[in-house]
């Protein structure tokens, strides 16, 4: 079966271009900060559709989460800074896609630090088994 462009994905899920532009606008609008909303948009026109797509899912994602400023919460807490207000303030100038893979790649590192403690105990029991 033969993959699909990025255009034929663009069809399929938004009809055109110009509607894939409008949700991108629509779960981004703090990327635009300084700039109006319509020329965000004719500056999206210009982006690969590919790339249009990904920032989709990044809002996306970003909307699931709770928005910017519940991931700058949950970064700042994973990181044993959530009482620290300069780290959030600079934390809060991320683009959304940074803030997004910041906070997935510190999940799995918290998640990897859980699992090794719990793996060094059960070695622990094996080793004194050994031993008796």
């Amino acid at each position: 079966m033969p993959k699909t462009t990025p255009l034929q994905h663009v069809k399929k899920l938004f009809g055109s271009k110009d509607q894939l532009v409008a949700r991108v606008a629509e779960l981004l609008p703090s990327s635009f900060s300084g700039e109006s909303a319509e020329d965000f948009k004719k500056r999206l026109k210009y982006v690969a559709n590919s790339k249009l797509i990904r920032l989709v899912e990044v809002g996306e994602k970003a909307k699931k989460l709770g928005g910017v400023q519940a991931i700058v919460d949950k970064i700042a807490e994973l990181k044993g800074q959530a009482k620290d207000k300069d780290f959030k303030a600079a934390l809060a100038k991320f683009s959304v896609p940074s803030l997004v893979d910041l906070h997935q790649s510190l999940t799995r590192k918290a998640k990897t630090t859980e699992a090794k403690p719990a793996e060094a105990k059960k070695t622990e029991k094996k080793a004194d088994k050994k031993k008796a």
